[in-house]
């Protein structure tokens, strides 16, 4: 009879804690995905042209500084990137994995964006660039960071952990001018 409710307790002690323990950690960190690289191609190389909107609208100095350093440090990364992709042909950076309704997504937000972009000026104009900027760049940042976790390769390893610095360093830019009102005269 001992043994039989030994039995049964601890069947249900050991049912019972098969769901409520601290999530299992997976033994060693998966490989980066090169579909995380992929996508920070895809904004790198977005980001790398974002001084030609500055083109049709003429801003304060400060602001066409900032834009500047952002298009030459994700040109940079972008060029990079496409190095470290010729020497490893695995490293498909046309592939993002995101499913076909993802992408019409984010091509919808541009184009709004661009619209929103275009039809404005004055501080209105900088206030929505800045904010997009910063979006843009914290979302590099972080990925570049999450790739960081888990990239074996040295070369690749090297290249996202200094592009989450730039990134983070850009991000900073970006949000003192935010906090810095415009002045007439730029």
């Amino acid at each position: 009879m001992r043994r039989k409710i030994l039995a049964a307790v601890l069947l249900a002690a050991s049912l019972g804690c098969a769901g409520t323990g601290a999530p299992s950690r997976p033994r060693e960190a998966p490989a980066a995905s090169g579909h995380g690289y992929a996508l920070l191609y895809e904004i790198l190389g977005q980001e790398r042209q974002v001084s030609r909107l500055l083109i049709i609208k003429q801003e304060r100095q400060a602001l066409e500084t900032v834009i500047d350093a952002i298009d030459e440090t994700c040109g940079a990364a972008y060029e990079r990137l496409e190095e470290l992709a010729n020497e490893n042909p695995r490293l498909d950076l046309a592939d993002t994995g995101l499913p076909v309704e993802e992408v019409r997504t984010r091509l919808a937000i541009a184009a709004t964006r661009r619209d929103q972009l275009l039809a404005a000026s004055g501080r209105e104009f900088e206030l929505e660039f800045l904010w997009t900027q910063n979006e843009a760049l914290t979302y590099a940042a972080h990925l570049a960071d999450t790739l960081s976790r888990s990239e074996s390769d040295p070369a690749r390893l090297a290249f996202v952990r200094a592009l989450w610095k730039d990134m983070a360093r850009l991000v900073q830019d970006v949000q003192a001018l935010l906090r810095r009102p415009a002045r007439s005269g730029g």
